[in-house]
């Protein structure tokens, strides 16, 4: 499995517009062959994206199409692209982890 980190500097806006962006992004890509995943990871003045891919190969034949979208939502939300850095996947224990706007994220926990 492959990811791609992109970095974010988000300046002065909310947290939660990350969580917004996220499940944005997370419907388009799943219309994209090859997606396995993202998650973000927040903080004030910073949010990272990880993608998860089945492979390099598939990462890579959709990279247009990626950053078209990625420079599309970055300019809307108001957000600084600070990097892209990409590495393969050796390890992973997540569990069931599902967290977005209807679960608390301190608990992993939803609303359904």
């Amino acid at each position: 499995m492959y990811v791609s980190l992109t970095r974010v500097s988000t300046s002065d806006e909310p947290i939660a517009t990350a969580t917004i962006v996220g499940e944005e992004m997370t419907r388009w890509l799943r219309e994209i062959d090859g997606f396995e995943g993202f998650l973000m990871l927040s903080r004030e003045g910073t949010t990272l994206g990880l993608t998860f891919w089945q492979s390099r190969e598939v990462a890579d034949r959709h990279r247009v199409a990626r950053m078209q979208f990625l420079d599309r939502i970055t300019a809307i939300v108001g957000v600084q692209l600070e990097e892209i850095v990409e590495y393969e996947l050796t390890f992973a224990n997540l569990g069931q982890l599902h967290v977005d706007s209807t679960t608390t994220a301190e608990t992993g926990s939803g609303s359904e």
